[in-house]
Parts: structure tokens; C-alpha cells; sequence
């Protein structure tokens, strides 16, 4: 079977690559503790990103971007994005406020069932800035 989802905005059905996006996106967005019965779900990239841009704070975003994105499993339950294994990140910081990040791996099909045959290499960028309201990533 392949890798099949809903949008969360629109409702409608997403399909391989697309839902890996949306689901890298929501692991990048939620802090980790914010989801009750998941408090393992998500990044510390929320915490991380309204901190001044010096080396050490990027380094942290690199940091915090890997190990959200590394499948694991913990108590029984899978954390991280199986379907897409991060090779390269680049990060740019020049606009204070705002932080561009280039992720760039392979995407599985059908990674998510544990099958890691026919392997295709993916990139997608995010504008990531500290909202009012929280962190805001978007796609571009």
C-alpha cells in the first residue's frame, strides 16, 4: 500500500511525497511535550528558534531538526518520519527573525510498512520565523 493521507487544511487525500511533507512539517512545528498522549512527538525546534543566530543556536536547529526526523520507536510506538531518511540540511540565518532550512534525503514510498526498496531523492525548504501566536513553518 501506498503512502496515503489526508491535508490537514483542505481535507483532501495526499499521496506519497506529499503527505511525507506535511508530516515532516507537523514533527517540525510541535514542541516536544505538547501532545498529551504523545508527549515524545515533536522537535525542540519551537524552543530553539527565537534565540539569538549565533553558531551555537544554529548548530541546536541542525541538532533539533535531525533528531525529530530519526525513526524510533518507544514503548511501542513509532516517533519520527520513517519514510525519509535526512542526508544534507542547509540553513540559512541572514534575516533576523527568520531562518530558511533546506532539508534534503531520500523519500521510501513505502517506508512507513518498513519497506525501503526503490529510494528517490527529496528536497524541501521552510521558512521558519517565531509568530506571536508560536512558531510558523512554512513551505516554499
Amino acid at each position: 500500500m501506498s503512502r496515503v493521507g489526508l491535508d490537514a487544511r483542505t481535507g483532501r487525500l495526499l499521496y506519497g511525497w506529499e503527505h511525507c511533507v506535511q508530516s515532516i512539517t507537523e514533527i517540525l512545528h510541535t514542541e516536544f511535550g505538547e501532545r498529551v498522549q504523545r508527549r515524545l512527538f515533536g522537535s525542540d525546534l519551537p524552543r530553539i528558534i527565537d534565540r539569538p543566530q549565533n553558531e551555537e543556536t544554529v548548530m541546536d536547529i541542525y541538532m533539533a531538526t535531525a533528531q525529530a526526523l530519526e525513526p524510533r520507536m518507544v514503548e511501542g510506538r513509532q516517533y519520527g518520519e520513517p519514510g525519509f531518511v535526512l542526508l544534507r540540511t542547509s540553513l540559512d540565518a541572514a534575516t533576523p527573525g527568520r531562518v530558511t532550512l533546506l532539508l534534503s534525503g531520500v523519500f521510501f514510498e513505502r517506508g512507513h510498512l518498513g519497506d525501503y526498496s526503490n529510494p528517490s531523492e527529496r528536497q524541501v525548504a521552510y521558512a521558519v520565523t517565531q509568530a506571536a501566536d508560536g512558531l510558523s513553518i512554512e513551505k516554499f
